[in-house]
């Protein structure tokens, strides 16, 4: 138990330090500075291992498939087109797997998580859960996408759209993506506040890059998900 629980004080606070050095990045420099390339994958690598440590143990290898799933659409999508659109990954986000970074997965494994276990908080019915959690999905990613796509650098579309040069079809992706999972993949968690926690700061952290860069619409969308977060957890919060 004492090992274990080194382990994870080792895991986190490691991550808080990637956090506050990846926003200062941004939000201070301007840019990663020089030799910080292993940052960003390693961040997202991170924020899926506490995922997963802090899960509840029957959950944990629906989160993993959840990734594995979301790791194969970006495949798809990255050498056909669907069901995203046409985009290309950079070099930031190295290793990768035919062409799609590995940190790609994790991400999916990540917000997977948060979005199951703030839904089971919800009293919605399977069919409706699942909607709702793939409409949470698709916001999330219109949080990210605009500075993943910009100021990060990680990927880039190759023919525009209407939400910061992000074409619709992304977003329908997301959604469809998202409602499979959300419908294959629907076992309930035990109510733990980790994978909460990491979903939330990985909302937090781009939401205080949009803001610190002038991202003005994804900034707003990343604090509607903050005060949707709040409101869940005081609307369904354990009666004593």
């Amino acid at each position: 138990m004492k090992a274990a629980r080194s382990v994870n004080i080792a895991l986190v606070v490691a991550y808080a330090v990637l956090w506050a050095g990846g926003v200062a990045s941004y939000v201070v420099l301007g840019a990663p500075p020089a030799g910080s390339g292993w940052t960003a994958p390693a961040f997202l690598f991170l924020a899926a291992a506490l995922a997963i440590r802090f899960s509840d143990p029957r959950h944990r290898l629906a989160l993993v498939v959840a990734g594995i799933v979301g790791l194969l659409a970006e495949v798809i999508g990255l050498k056909s087109g669907f069901p995203f659109g046409h985009y290309t990954y950079t070099a930031v986000l190295r290793p990768t797997v035919l062409g799609v970074p590995l940190a790609i997965g994790c991400a999916w494994l990540v917000l997977f998580a948060y979005v199951q276990q703030m839904l089971w908080r919800m009293r919605f019915g399977r069919r409706w859960r699942a909607v709702a959690g793939a409409a949470w999905m698709v916001a999330i990613d219109l949080l990210i996408d605009p500075l993943a796509a910009g100021p990060l650098g990680f990927w880039t579309w190759s023919a525009g759209g209407w939400y910061y040069g992000i074409p619709a079809t992304n977003f329908a992706g997301w959604f469809a993506v998202s409602l499979v999972l959300m419908l294959a993949l629907s076992v309930r968690p035990m109510p733990t506040a980790g994978p909460a926690g990491v979903g939330l700061s990985i909302i937090a952290f781009f939401t205080a890059i949009a803001l610190g860069v002038g991202v003005w619409g994804a900034a707003l969308v990343g604090v509607l998900l903050c005060l949707l977060h709040l409101a869940v957890l005081l609307r369904y919060a354990p009666r004593m």
